[in-house]
């Protein structure tokens, strides 16, 4: 509602300029977001055909089956404007995405949307055009069959901005409306006083930013964005409306080493399209439902090959709160105890004893998975995630820098800010094992460094601490502390 007058007049604008002139057709809009049962998709959709046959004059129809029900509305509408019909299906799969955690209730409705669906094809012949939207690709359940000349534009790079706001989108449409929710984010305390809109714009794009469809336009999510410039403040508000977060907490949690980041990579199209309600892998459903976005596609063989990444802030939190929870409970022995001894050890600035802890951590992974290629550098990085969640104070994944992504920043419960960027090697090559150790805990120190990493906590007044943390692919990890934990009066700006 909030743009799309604007997108209105752009169109007729563009539409004057082409000389292109309008001509009406009839239209049949069927959203798809019905009953909850198998029976009361059946009723929601006859209660939907009547209403629309009620409005165009059709009073009664003479079956009761939703596809003949279609049939004898379509030909109505070609009898009463003599043009074939644009039809325009909205949310076709929500019957089966809204219940994909009840199985059998998922395939019942299935069953009814695909004997729906097919019979489009006894009428295709009279549609004009037809639009089709929804979130997972179970097969098209029967659009295929019934509509064989439909032409899929998910991975279309001529459509790769349809489903969100670009970044030069958000400017004309939100640009007015920055120093206004600046004002507010100063006022609750969200941002610095010193603040500006660039950097308030900034923040706007890592929380919200990032989905693409062709691995280069890149769109924000436009619930988060019209919802936080209602409000005016940072939160995760299409996780929050997301009816498949339960089902997708309970998928990781029977498997959550499925979704590190080195499982995120080589998919082909037909890996994200045959997608069936009992057989959901599921990195593409991460994918599909909009966790994940792609990150790259390469050329295999002649054929694209799709990786995929966590978009931006917003769904970070989801993803390590989905992934995290159940991944802690296996890594940790005695929370209690390991928590004190944790946060003792960042207090104390004791890099040995870090090393310690972080090692047992190490200790636990299966034997069975070393010489295997789920063992790199993204795997000990979620091991590690998964064993501070619930540590310490507050664990935060891959927060934005001014210079990149710092790994990760802990605050413990004695409110420090450790920042810590982890360093990686497959194995020890020429060095000794503890010279190589102490080489990349120590380039870990210079990245914070040269990039600026945790330096808004620090500038606010935090007690601070840089970790350089190394690690070899052999269960191997050296941790090395850097920065002062006070920070200095000039640091302050005091």
């Amino acid at each position: 509602a909030l743009f799309r007058g604007q997108a209105e007049l752009f169109a007729g604008l563009k539409i004057a300029q082409l000389g292109y002139e309008f001509k009406k057709y009839p239209v049949l809009h069927l959203d798809m977001s019905l009953g909850s049962s198998s029976q009361n998709l059946l009723e929601s959709l006859r209660d939907t055909l009547n209403k629309l046959g009620n409005a165009e004059g059709k009073k009664k129809f003479a079956s009761a089956i939703p596809g003949l029900m279609l049939d004898e509305l379509v030909d109505a509408l070609i009898k009463k404007y003599h043009e074939n019909v644009v039809m325009l299906i909205d949310e076709y799969d929500y019957p089966v995405s809204h219940n994909i955690g009840d199985t059998q209730l998922a395939n019942a409705n299935s069953a009814v949307l695909s004997d729906f669906y097919a019979s489009l094809k006894s009428i295709s012949s009279n549609l004009r055009f037809v639009m089709v939207t929804g979130v997972t690709r179970y097969a098209m359940m029967g659009l295929s069959a019934g509509l064989n000349q439909l032409v899929d534009i998910s991975f279309d790079p001529e459509y790769a901005a349809i489903c969100g706001f670009t970044p030069d989108e958000l400017d004309q449409y939100f640009g007015d409306r920055y120093d206004s929710v600046l004002d507010h984010q100063k006022s609750i305390g969200e941002m610095p006083a010193e603040s500006s809109t660039a950097d308030l714009r900034q923040k706007i794009l890592d929380w919200y930013d990032g989905y693409t469809w062709d691995g280069r336009t890149q769109v924000l999510n436009p619930i988060s964005i019209l919802f936080f410039f209602q409000r005016r403040y940072f939160k995760e508000y299409w996780n929050a409306s997301s009816p498949s977060t339960d089902f997708l907490k309970n998928k990781i949690a029977s498997n959550p080493l499925s979704v590190t980041k080195n499982n995120f990579q080589g998919f082909s199209e037909r890996d994200l399209s045959l997608i069936t309600v009992g057989e959901l892998a599921t990195v593409p459903f991460l994918f599909h439902t909009g966790y994940l976005t792609i990150d790259k596609i390469v050329k295999v063989a002649g054929k694209d090959q799709y990786s995929f990444k966590v978009p931006n802030f917003e769904l970070k939190g989801a993803i390590y709160d989905m992934l995290l929870l159940p991944l802690s409970s296996l890594l940790t022995e005695n929370i209690d105890k390991e928590s004190i001894n944790l946060n003792k050890a960042i207090k104390e600035q004791d890099g040995l004893r870090l090393t310690q802890i972080i090692k047992a951590v190490f200790s636990r992974i299966p034997a069975q998975h070393y010489g295997k290629q789920i063992i790199n550098e993204y795997y000990f990085h979620d091991l590690l995630l998964a064993y501070f969640f619930g540590l310490v104070a507050e664990v935060r994944p891959e927060e934005p820098g001014p210079l990149g992504n710092l790994d990760l920043i802990l605050v413990t419960y004695d409110d420090i800010h450790a920042v810590i960027e982890i360093k990686y090697a497959k194995s020890v090559g020429r060095a000794g094992l503890e010279e190589a150790l102490d080489k990349l805990a120590r380039q870990g120190l210079k990245a914070i460094k040269e990039k600026k990493y945790g330096e808004t906590y620090r500038l606010a007044g935090h007690d601070f601490v840089s970790i350089g943390l190394g690690v070899i692919g052999l269960g191997e990890a050296k941790a090395v502390f850097g920065e002062p934990l006070e920070p200095t009066a000039m640091d302050c700006g005091k």
